[in-house]
This record gives structure tokens, sequence and C-alpha cells, in this order.
């Protein structure tokens, strides 16, 4: 199967460089922007085209690798070449194959394959794709197909219904973009600490680390550690206290989550003083 990517950001370089490790062979890159055309090409030992009827035609198989609201601007112009027996997928974690659709006929080999990590740079987080997991959702009549052609990736496939996306989506952003706005409340409560700046900016680093692979390795049960699981109730509402006001409600609807976790391993453990506490 030859593949062809027409758009050459840090998705579309990403799993270009890591298909070609692969095995797969790849025809190159279709951009907006020439250059970036020919840089990704330049990365995965490729061709960067300034056609992209010619990328069509060199393919099996067409990534649409751009921004979720430009993939349907890009399905229109392929709508216009010669794609009937071509793959088209898509990378979005949101987007369904569906959006590959004309005169509400879905392309009968349209998928969207996701894989389930934060691709933060072009050029350099495609050595982190072997130990990552995809989804795959199609059209349930070529999902086999579609498991063959990825087989030789050796990374974990689920195939994924169209109807739960956004909740699969949802999921996503909580266990990766929403941990960062948690990361930010923490830095921010340390800089009110009058603590050493170069102190702060590294202390936390081992804590954050060593919870993120302890619940990886042990589960969100076994990795619980703290005063909510511990029923600390003077220390819970010494935090209650001294919590900024805007932060007060999401620290105590976190520790409610945490207080069901505590729950579920402490089964024959009282906090019904803390969930009195939490909820008033």
């Amino acid at each position: 199967m030859i593949i062809g990517f027409i758009g050459a950001g840090k998705v579309g370089c990403t799993l270009a460089k890591y298909f070609s490790l692969s095995g797969f062979r790849i025809a190159g890159f279709f951009s907006r922007t020439y250059e970036h055309a020919q840089e990704a090409s330049d990365f995965t030992q490729s061709k960067a085209y300034s056609s992209l009827g010619d990328l069509v035609n060199d393919c099996d198989c067409i990534f649409v690798t751009v921004s979720d609201s430009q993939i349907l601007v890009v399905w229109q112009e392929l709508c216009q070449l010669t794609i009937a027996n071509k793959w088209i997928g898509h990378c979005s974690g949101l987007l369904t194959s569906h959006i590959f659709s004309q005169n509400k006929v879905v392309h009968p080999f349209a998928f969207s394959l996701h894989p389930l990590y934060a691709i933060y740079d072009r050029f350099g987080c495609y050595s982190a794709m072997p130990g990552v997991s995809f989804t795959l959702e199609a059209n349930p009549k070529v999902i086999s197909q579609l498991q063959a052609l990825f087989t030789s990736l050796k990374n974990p496939l689920a195939v994924l219904s169209a109807s739960k996306k956004p909740l699969y989506h949802a999921a996503c952003v909580m266990l990766s973009n929403q941990v960062i706005a948690l990361v930010q409340i923490g830095i921010e409560l340390l800089n009110q600490c009058d603590l050493n700046s170069e102190f702060s900016e590294q202390a936390w680093h081992p804590l954050f680390l060593g919870n993120a692979n302890n619940t990886c390795k042990l589960g969100v049960i076994n990795a619980l550690t703290g005063p909510i699981e511990r029923g600390d109730i003077d220390t819970i509402k010494q935090h209650i206290m001294v919590m900024p006001d805007e932060l007060r409600p999401i620290y105590k609807q976190l520790s409610t989550i945490l207080l069901n976790i505590s729950r579920k391993k402490h089964p024959n453990k009282n906090y019904r003083q803390l969930e009195l506490e939490l909820s008033s």
C-alpha cells in the first residue's frame, strides 16, 4: 500500500515517519505551503507534491492530516478527483469517517485512525509511536480490511463506533489537556508560597511524574494517596479555608471524585463527615 499525506503538520509528519519505519511506502506530501511539504518529504525521504491530483494518482491510501476545520474543505477538493477506489482517512479524535460524504453517501473506503498521544512536534514524536494505541472508526463492512492493512504497525488497535467519538474525544482531552490545567493551578498555588522560584519550577516534577507513573502502573484505586483517602477532615478544612474563591468549587468537586475512589479502596471506612464537609 502506498500512502500519501495532505497536510504536513505535526500529525502528518509523525505518522508518515512512523509508517515508513513500519514498512509502509510513503509517496509524500501535499500542503498549502510547498515549503512545508518539502520539509516533511525531506524528513520522511519521500516526495513533495505541488499538485493534489498527482499525489492522489500515486497513492492507494490518502491521509488528510489537516486541522479538523479544514478536513471538509480538503474533501470537497478530493471529490473533484478520481478517488473511487482510494482509502481516504483522517486522524481527528472527534470527527467521524462520515465527513467523507458526497450527496449524503459516505465514501465506501473512508475511515478515521486516531492515535492516543499528544503529538506536540513535527519531527520529534515519531520515536514514541510504537507504544501508542490507536482507535479505528469506519463502515463495519471494511473494518476487517483496514485491520489487515494496518497489521504491520503492531500497535494496539481498537474499533470505535462513530456515535461514541465525541465521548471518546472528551475522555482523551480529560486525560491530556485538562491535566495541564490542573498542573497550572498547582504551579500558581506554589508561586504564592514565597518559595525560591528556581526551587518551585522543578520541585513538583517528581511528585507529578511519580503519581502519573503509579496511576498507569497500579490503576487509580491503588495509586491513590493523600488526605482524602486517609479521611483527614481537618486537613481538608484547612485546604478549603486557604483556597482562592474561584478555585474552591474545583477543589471540592475533584475531592468528591477522589472520595468515591477512596470508598472503593476502603469499603469499610466511614467517610460520612468528609462527604458533608465537601458538599457544604
